[in-house]
């Protein structure tokens, strides 16, 4: 009887614990069946359209032929994928015309962006078992490269000179959305190139690493029936809403700690260093963690809204971020933080390491995929990225100043590799010991790792190396 009495008998603490962790801000309301089923007639879909475009106004973007691209896709989810593609490409070649006329030789230039990925997608599909259909993405990667080689010697201001760095830029926005369709092009079921063209920068939003992934990722998560799209989309509602909350608390935050209490950025703070006039140790303290958590809630509201748009046109992506700040290990705040960019890593440089060198020595070759990633890819994708820099000033000089960023990557690279192989002790019980120690630590050094996270080519590693000891009192 007193077993029974003790299994089946809730303390008052218990109690609170289990109610504190039902509790949401934002119900689950993809879990009501109601809802679900009331999301799954037109007038569901209507409502949580409007909800949605409502959402979309208060995010201060083109809102209304963002809703409208959803609203035919909600109701015609049969041709789902093709509607994916004219939408992206209304997206590119008629809805900038809203804010004024787009230069011919702008819309050239994505014509031959798109003929080029084509070109790379044809061949690899054509010849799979070549060495080019083997190694596509070192193909890709190569050309893109010598093409900046080429724009770093063509004679300035020529007319070849203009128009191959138009293409450059053009061409760095979509290089790794082009490597997501190499890599599905071998695939048994891969789509055909006009599918693919839909996820070169979709019309939802994107930055230049694909939300969410390639055109593979979007057959996975592909709402199947009525009730999956209504559940996706109730997500997509409620993710929106998170974004909105961030947003409002992202600018209190800048109105509260930066405008009223004063407390410097970590570029501001900086600065001041490299003057020679350094804040306190504590106002430098304050500046990189202000910094830090503006930055994790940006990435949070833009990652939100752009997963949020996917989820209403009928795919059930992952969260860009996912609770980073709960991580206990520095690979697992890695993975959190900005989860498609740690995705594109591992595609394109992980498991291709991985899975052909040092089979035969366990720690050795995942430390070398680690590092073919976390280091030189993320060097390679943030260089890549700042073509005006290279264009400006040459391609040797934007190496050289490139160097706070390479060194970011290389303690990156040597924190995940710590993380990933070392053998975790035995977690201990309680909340403080097993999760916000760990997590405290994971966070501190992430801080502190940012004092090197620059890819503005600004100031040399000695600058960073002098803010750094400013932290610890030092004055170098």
């Amino acid at each position: 009887m007193n077993v029974n009495v003790a299994m089946t008998t809730e303390s008052p603490a218990d109690f609170r614990e289990s109610m504190s962790a039902s509790f949401r801000l934002i119900p689950r309301i993809e879990t009501f069946p109601k809802i679900v089923s009331f999301a799954q007639t037109p007038v569901g879909k209507l409502v949580l359209l409007a909800t949605f475009g409502v959402g979309l106004w208060a995010s201060n973007i083109d809102w209304l032929p963002l809703t409208f691209a959803l609203l035919i896709i909600t109701f015609i989810p049969s041709k789902r994928r093709l509607l994916v593609t004219i939408c992206t490409l209304a997206f590119i070649f008629l809805v900038p015309l809203i804010h004024g006329p787009v230069p011919l030789s702008i819309v050239i230039t994505f014509l031959q962006v798109f003929a080029l990925a084509a070109v790379f997608f044809w061949c690899a599909v054509r010849w799979p078992r070549s060495l080019y259909g083997r190694r596509p993405i070192i193909f890709l990667l190569c050309a893109f490269w010598v093409f900046i080689e080429l724009g770093t010697i063509l004679p300035r201001n020529g007319r070849a000179y203009i128009l191959l760095w138009q293409f450059l830029f053009i061409l760095s926005t979509y290089i790794w959305f082009i490597g997501y369709s190499l890599l599905d092009a071998n695939s048994p079921n891969h789509d055909n190139f006009a599918l693919q063209l839909g996820v070169y920068s979709p019309f939802w939003g994107s930055s230049n690493t694909p939300f969410p992934k390639g055109a593979s990722y979007l057959r996975k998560i592909e709402a199947r029936d009525a009730e999956q799209l209504a559940v996706t989309q109730l997500k997509g509602v409620k993710l929106l809403a998170w974004s909105l909350l961030i947003f409002l608390g992202l600018r209190w935050s800048n109105s509260f700690f930066h405008d009223y209490l004063r407390i410097p950025t970590f570029a501001e703070a900086l600065k001041l260093s490299v003057q020679r006039q350094p804040l306190p140790w504590y106002g430098c303290w304050a500046g990189l963690i202000f910094s830090f958590f503006i930055g994790l809630m940006n990435i949070s509201v833009t990652g939100h809204r752009i997963i949020a748009c996917c989820r209403m046109a009928g795919f059930n992506a992952l969260r860009n971020t996912y609770r980073p700040l709960s991580s206990v290990t520095v690979a697992e705040f890695f993975n959190r933080y900005y989860y498609y960019f740690k995705e594109l890593l591992v595609e394109f440089f992980f498991y291709p390491t991985f899975l052909r060198y040092f089979k035969k020595s366990p720690k050795l070759r995942m430390a070398a995929a680690i590092f073919a990633a976390a280091c030189f890819g993320n060097a390679f994708y943030h260089f890549t990225a700042s073509l005006d820099f290279v264009r400006v000033y040459g391609l040797w000089r934007a190496l050289m100043s490139f160097q706070v960023y390479f060194f970011y990557c290389v303690l990156l690279a040597a924190a995940l590799t710590i993380s990933t192989l070392r053998q975790r002790r035995k977690v201990h019980p309680g909340f403080l010991r097993s999760r916000l120690l760990p997590a405290t630590s994971v966070v501190l050094f992430y801080l502190l790792l940012d004092v090197f996270g620059s890819t503005e080519h600004k100031y040399s590693l000695t600058e960073h190396f002098r803010f750094f000891g400013h932290l610890f009192f030092l004055n170098l």
